[in-house]
């Protein structure tokens, strides 16, 4: 009876809207960064030209003074050998589009890691088309600071002709780490709502939102903000509804993850998955995350047999989208925005053919008239003849 309700009321919301409104982006890279975007959600695989890592990201959760011991496994793709060189450095969120920012050297802050690991600085030899395991440690001092901690493992391919050793690229592993302690799980969810395709995630904060559109895509942000002391994978789902109150489907596009995080595949849902790639926001930063409704998903599939989804469908009415989601050690009440597709240029060519309909309905039915009254004119002038 609550939700027949809550529907009712959100049907009174679309009619109340629709009143007012009738009155009214040879490997000569600096930087190849997919891997590295992968635990932000990005990206999934860490591939630079022919050098491929995995898995993408490590996370853990460890004890202080506790020694942690891992792999990382290299390919090398390309038709000789490679020889690449090691580095390490902490990372912080840079903008509220989840990518890294990088920092080397002295620079370290209270989420630093990059003084912990320990890799062999010896260059790695990688025959072609090999692939070779590189152990690595993290080493977390019975000192360190309770929560999140974040930072990066690179390799470089390097190229010793010419006299010199020349940096060509990098790629490389991030590294995730709640030390146990202290730990405050906090974050506040900003914003949600419907925005033009034109807007960015760092100009969500201060963009106007758009509640009228003409037709799909519609953008829907969901701004967070990380108060605690830990990184916090948010989860969650957007679900959409008509103006008669009806539940919409095949809605979205949902990534699939294997166990190592890598994508391997997508699905259609019934609804806008909400970081779906399972990104982090780390603390003391915003992440936005953009959901698209691009129409109504069917499946098809290509000659060569690869599935795809494809995009179809008109919108027209008010709509109420609902957001559920998980974040930061607690589930958010839901939340609820309306917004309106009106495809105008539709509409105005229907109005503008019916009132030609209607001005050559009426010329003709005066035409006709005029014809009538002439026909009986000349049969009464006959009769009186």
């Amino acid at each position: 009876m609550t939700e027949m309700v809550q529907n009712d009321k959100d049907i009174k919301k679309c009619y109340n809207s629709n009143h007012i409104m009738q009155t009214a982006w040879k490997k000569i890279i600096m930087l190849t960064l997919l891997a590295l975007a992968g635990a932000f959600g990005l990206a999934q695989t860490s591939n630079a030209a022919s050098i491929t890592v995995s898995p993408p990201k490590f996370e853990f959760e460890a004890e202080k003074g506790q020694i942690i011991s891992e792999t990382i496994f290299i390919t090398n793709g390309d038709a000789s050998e490679l020889r690449l060189e090691s580095s390490v450095a902490d990372f912080t969120a840079e903008g509220e589009e989840g990518n890294p920012r990088f920092t080397e050297g002295d620079n370290v802050s209270a989420f630093s890691l990059a003084s912990w690991l320990l890799i062999a600085k010896e260059p790695i030899s990688i025959p072609a088309g090999a692939k070779v395991e590189v152990p690595f440690q993290v080493r977390i001092p019975a000192t360190a600071e309770a929560g999140g901690h974040f930072g990066t493992i690179f390799f470089s391919p390097i190229d010793e002709s010419g006299g010199g050793v020349a940096v060509k690229q990098k790629v490389g592993v991030l590294l995730l780490v709640k030390v146990k302690g202290e730990i405050r799980e906090q974050g506040s969810l900003d914003i949600f709502n419907s925005y033009n395709s034109k807007v960015t995630a760092n100009e969500v904060a201060a963009a106007p939102a758009q509640s009228f559109f003409e037709k799909f895509p519609i953008n829907l942000m969901v701004r967070l903000t990380n108060t605690g002391n830990v990184h916090a994978k948010p989860s969650g789902k957007i679900t959409l509804k008509n103006t008669f109150g009806q539940t919409l489907t095949r809605l979205g596009e949902e990534t699939v993850l294997n166990p190592a995080g890598a994508v391997i595949g997508s699905k259609l849902v019934d609804y806008l998955p909400v970081n779906d790639r399972g990104g982090n926001v780390l603390p003391g930063s915003s992440r936005v995350f953009l959901q698209t409704w691009k129409g109504y998903g069917s499946i098809n599939y290509a000659p060569d047999g690869k599935k795809e989804i494809v995009w179809k469908g008109l919108g027209f009415g008010c709509y109420t989208a609902e957001l559920e989601l998980a974040y930061a050690g607690q589930n958010f009440p839901k939340q609820i925005i309306h917004f309106w597709i009106l495809p105008w240029k539709i509409i105005s060519s229907v109005i503008a053919v019916l009132i030609a309909l209607y001005f050559l309905i009426k010329k003709w039915n005066q035409i006709s008239r005029e014809r009538l009254k002439r026909q009986l004119r000349e049969e009464l002038e006959r009769e009186r003849n």
